[in-house]
């Protein structure tokens, strides 16, 4: 979001593929945004054998990426907060990215296993009225992150706006109850 946000404020690089702002190959986001969207809808709305590809494939990859990088730059690489000027050894990160894949495979295989199907409920007004909330999150967020100066409470208030616009947009692809649980939607 702070890549499109204010470009020229912000540098990335990860495996080799690296640029400052929309610089580089920034089809790499797009390809991961719209991947991620796409397990989000499968893993609520979709069929559950693709969730589990999608699901392990993420996790595969992230974690490829974090060993990947481990392996390249040894102890000295890291991913940094340029904001808050923080950094954080990327060989720390092994072991939790670890156990996450190692979670998500056993989630797809006891889901897999499991005899009760999912409950998908009808898309409803209240979907819809969540995407429009995420919606307007996103370009929130975009205009606070423009708005900014990068590393001030303007780009703090962006972060929220963006963590909350993935609540949201996770909320508008699930359940239209409103407690979230199927049978109990008043739409």
């Amino acid at each position: 979001m702070r890549i499109i946000g204010r470009p020229e404020g912000y540098t990335w690089g990860v495996l080799g593929l690296s640029g400052a702002g929309t610089e580089g190959p920034f089809w790499v986001f797009i390809i991961a945004t719209a991947y991620v969207v796409s397990m989000l809808w499968t893993l609520v709305r979709g069929p559950r054998p693709v969730s589990y590809v999608l699901v392990l494939g993420w996790h595969l990859l992230v974690t490829g990426i974090v060993i990947a990088g481990t392996l390249q730059g040894g102890t000295d690489a890291t991913i940094q907060g340029q904001g808050l000027r923080w950094e954080i050894p990327l060989w720390v990160l092994t072991a939790p990215f670890l156990i996450g894949t190692a979670l998500a495979a056993a989630w797809a295989v006891a889901d897999r296993r499991s005899e009760s199907t999912p409950v998908v409920a009808a898309w409803a007004p209240r979907n819809t009225i969540r995407l429009g909330i995420s919606l307007g999150l996103l370009v929130l967020a975009l205009l606070l992150f423009r708005a900014g100066t990068n590393y001030n409470w303007v780009t703090a208030a962006a972060i929220v706006a963006t963590i909350l616009h993935w609540i949201a947009l996770v909320r508008a692809f699930g359940d239209s109850s409103p407690t979230g649980r199927p049978g109990e939607c008043e739409d």
